[in-house]
């Protein structure tokens, strides 16, 4: 972000000094808390933003004045990633800080109690049930019975729970700047990378499941995904959709199709679509500029969508469009 934006500055939920109103927002993307205000002041200094994909909302809060309150259980998961300030939670008659680096994962069913201080501010993400349970049977190929139940606190000291704050803080940045909105097939593909990433940086009763050694696969199953995600690159590549194609886990299948190809399924599906930018660029039409071409294969992040060009094809994607410019007026 630039400036003095906060992040998701284009997606408000609620700007007030009203606790009430406050609980209201907080009650339509997660659960309504109860707080109390510091100094019996009544009042707060609220900025709540909010980016809803399709499983997973993106937040962003700052309170503006010390406060402690309680949450009543949800039918959501949430995770908070701490940017400032300091705060304390209470889970199952378990208390720790929060701050940079330790943030609080809640499961639904679950009460918290919680006080941050006046400077306090984080991302957060609200998860639905549903696109959690779908995600973890996909990667390990059976169904999920009991539900998935979070230790409460990430620790960035991990490295996998640093890497899904990292991800989380670029998703924010990169909805926060885009001058458009961005693609839905780029969303929707990075929502799935979050929650494959939660499952993995946060402990749970299904750990144990995600840290066994992967199995190969038969050969035409990997030939399987290939052609599966060359026919469908125009829209999101669901994880569940590719297992259900090839008829094994996601985890024994992107072994197998990383150490056959050389990349991931869904680095072959970017793979495919900078193909399909790059005939887009070789034969433009009057309108076509280098920003429509990547957004119209799912890319929404220009700067790197170049980059990747260079890499792949050894020059830069406006040297393509300025040669298939030159050959349509030829």
């Amino acid at each position: 972000m630039t400036g003095h934006a906060r992040p998701l500055d284009r997606f408000p939920l609620v700007r007030t000094h009203n606790v009430e109103e406050m609980c209201a927002a907080l009650a339509r993307v997660y659960a309504k808390p109860t707080w109390s205000v510091a100094a019996n002041t009544g009042k707060v200094d609220v900025t709540l933003n909010y980016h809803p994909i399709r499983h997973v909302g993106l937040g962003y809060t700052k309170y503006g004045v010390a406060l402690s309150g309680a949450y009543p259980e949800s039918d959501s998961y949430l995770q908070t990633f701490p940017i400032r300030g300091r705060g304390e939670v209470v889970i199952k008659k378990f208390a720790s800080p929060l701050g940079a680096g330790r943030g609080l994962t809640v499961s639904p069913g679950r009460r918290f109690a919680a006080k941050f201080n006046a400077h306090y501010e984080h991302l957060l993400l609200v998860f639905d049930a549903q696109g959690l349970t779908s995600k973890l049977a996909a990667i390990v190929g059976r169904p999920i019975g009991r539900a998935v139940e979070f230790e409460p606190i990430m620790d960035d000291a991990h490295p996998a729970a640093k890497a899904l704050r990292d991800h989380v803080t670029f998703l924010a940045r990169m909805v926060s700047e885009s001058e458009a909105p961005l693609p839905r097939l780029l969303l929707e593909e990075f929502e799935q990378t979050l929650i494959v990433m939660i499952l993995h940086a946060n402990r749970h009763n299904y750990s144990h499941l995600l840290e066994r050694t992967a199995r190969g696969v038969a050969s035409w199953q990997v030939k399987r995904a290939e052609e599966f995600i060359a026919a469908n690159w125009r829209q999101s590549i669901r994880m569940e959709d590719v297992v259900q194609a090839t008829g094994t886990s996601a985890f024994d299948l992107y072994r197998s199709f990383k150490k056959s190809r050389g990349c991931t399924p869904m680095q072959f599906a970017e793979r495919l679509r900078l193909g399909h930018a790059r005939e887009l660029l070789q034969r433009p039409d009057a309108i076509t500029t280098v920003a429509g071409a990547a957004r119209a294969c799912g890319f929404g992040d220009l700067g790197r969508f170049e980059r990747d060009y260079v890499l792949a094809f050894g020059e830069p994607p406006s040297i393509t469009l300025a040669r298939g410019a030159g050959k349509r007026y030829n």
